[in-house]
């Protein structure tokens, strides 16, 4: 998941370059009619590439946070499987084999036999306790971090829709009667594009947005000491000195 956020990066900034340079492109091709155009034509235009503007300059402000932020998510995909496999995964372990006797504990007996169960019931009940919250935590990481990749993932192929849509306006706008066409059927496409993208990266940020703010429920399950019940909250010694 990390390499396929880190190439939607990258395909972001090559679009957005890509993107620029073909409403650039389509610029220089009407300044270099705009002598055959006339002014009512050029006023057209203009009100039209106005348009197409500002619907490539909200895209780019979009994705361009993405860029700008990119450094987080790749720690955030680590971290989230750093807690399984150096928490989660040794805690079950330890969960699992407590309370196993071997072939000389079998035959232990006594008060001290009576005692030991009873903190070995409590150690397991702590380590599983700590092998969900774990679980919990990974989770949560990753959830965080899915919904960033797949912003940048979208952001991307709208970012690249865009600058394809730029560049073949710029092409299709290389003579004095194909300009008008060309301009018309950009800032339609544009108009839709961007909607519909600003539309998808909202829903996918309100998603990120409301696993962020289950940070209340993280804070609660790892302030809850139900389970160690060792002195001050601590974990279960079967021995104390």
């Amino acid at each position: 998941m990390t390499s396929e956020f880190e190439g939607a990066v990258r395909r972001i900034g090559e679009s957005i370059a890509e993107a620029v340079k073909g409403f650039n492109d389509l610029i220089g091709d009407i300044k270099k009619w705009a002598w055959a155009l006339g002014a009512p034509v050029m006023l057209w235009i203009k009100n039209k590439m106005d348009d197409v503007r500002e619907g490539l300059q909200k895209l780019i402000e979009k994705v361009q946070w993405v860029v700008e932020h990119a450094g987080g998510v790749p720690s955030l995909i680590i971290t989230s499987f750093k807690w399984l496999s150096m928490v989660q995964t040794p805690a079950s372990l330890i969960a699992g084999q407590i309370g196993n006797k071997d072939l000389m504990l079998s035959y232990w007996e006594g008060q001290a036999a009576t005692v030991y169960g009873e903190r070995s019931t409590a150690q397991a009940a702590a380590a599983t306790d700590m092998a969900t919250k774990a679980d919990f935590i990974s989770t949560w990481l990753f959830t965080i971090a899915k919904g960033n990749v797949e912003y940048a993932v979208k952001a991307a192929e709208n970012i690249s829709m865009l600058a394809g849509e730029l560049t073949q306006a710029a092409i299709d706008a290389g003579g004095v009667l194909t300009i008008l066409e060309a301009v018309n059927t950009l800032a339609g496409a544009v108009g839709t594009l961007v909607e519909n993208a600003l539309n998808m990266l909202f829903n996918i940020a309100n998603q990120v947005v409301d696993a962020l703010q289950k940070m209340r429920d993280v804070n609660a399950s790892m302030g809850n000491k139900a389970a160690m019940t060792g002195p001050g909250g601590t974990w279960p010694q079967a021995v104390n000195v």
